[in-house]
């Protein structure tokens, strides 16, 4: 492990005080201590930065190592790491550490990742409250198959055996939840594209850093508890719907091995159409402006609520 790693942890919220507080307080317990704490503010309005003040005027030890920055408006997952990346840049670090502010990670967790010694991105195992795995973070995202819908073939969780999975593994993406990303791939790739709003931003971010030739891995023996679990189904009945599907056609258009992968986008939508209209749904307008704003990545305000 490199014992002069300098680490600036990112924090992006929104509306979630109660959580944020359990976050940051896990990050000032790391055994590894972290140089900074940016906590991006996606304008909660709901005392967010209130509570972070008050963080910081009981644990006065670390008060110097949190800094808070509220957005002004909500710019979503992708904006507000942006917006981190950007901040990060007045400070000296060879590592961010991205979390998210439903993730909780255990005391050890940014030791071992350190540890792992990658030049790259490498990401803890994310677990369920209930003790089972949630790291969805595929082994293969194939953007190789033109006919298959969902390209995420075999995820961490797929693999995961408690005290027998290998404890460093190669993986094809990361979430924006936990990864531990060396400085050299920000210098390389840049910052996360904001357009994406939510959804894809991370897996965006990696096939980027994939194109470098950066290696992007898992590691067993970090742990992070997720405190929300995900609900992919209800979500693409929601209005986040839109941006998951307009964001995965534009991976499809942008990232595909071969012109039919990219061509893909134009037979998917009618697949969509055909559930949302057999489930009952009444969002096939949004499907539509999915598919004609995944080119750019435009209208990322559309649809937010």
């Amino acid at each position: 492990m490199n014992e002069r790693a300098n680490v600036v942890a990112i924090v992006v919220t929104f509306k979630r005080k109660e959580f944020l507080c359990k976050i940051l307080d896990s990050l000032i317990r790391q055994t590894f201590p972290i140089n900074k704490i940016i906590v991006i503010d996606n304008n909660s309005l709901d005392g967010t930065k209130e509570l972070v003040e008050d963080f910081c005027r009981i644990n006065t030890e670390v008060n110097r190592k949190i800094k808070y920055y509220d957005t002004g408006e909500n710019l979503g997952g992708a904006g507000g790491f942006k917006c981190g990346f950007e901040i990060a840049r007045n400070f000296d670090y060879s590592h961010l550490w991205l979390m998210d502010d439903d993730l909780l990670p255990e005391d050890n967790c940014l030791e071992i990742l350190l540890k792992c010694n990658i030049e790259g991105i490498v990401q803890p195992i994310r677990m369920n409250m209930d003790g089972t795995c949630a790291e969805l973070s595929p082994i293969n995202y194939d953007l190789k198959n033109p006919f298959r819908l969902r390209a995420k073939t075999k995820t961490v969780a797929d693999i995961y055996i408690k005290d027998k999975t290998p404890y460093l593994f190669d993986i094809h993406s990361v979430p924006f939840e936990g990864p531990l990303i060396t400085k050299s791939v920000v210098e390389k790739i840049g910052f996360p594209n904001e357009k994406f709003f939510i959804f894809n931003d991370d897996l965006d971010y990696s096939l980027r850093a994939r194109q470098k030739k950066f290696r992007i891995c898992c590691s067993s023996q970090a742990k992070a508890t997720r405190l929300l679990k995900n609900n992919i189904k209800n979500d693409l009945s929601s209005w986040k719907g839109y941006y998951m599907l307009r964001n995965y056609f534009y991976i499809m258009r942008k990232y595909g091995d071969n012109f039919m992968v990219r061509l893909k986008p134009h037979w998917a939508i009618w697949i969509f159409i055909f559930y949302f209209f057999l489930t009952g749904k009444k969002n096939i307008n949004r499907i539509f402006s999915a598919y004609l704003d995944s080119k750019e990545l435009t209208n990322s305000k559309k649809f937010r609520p």
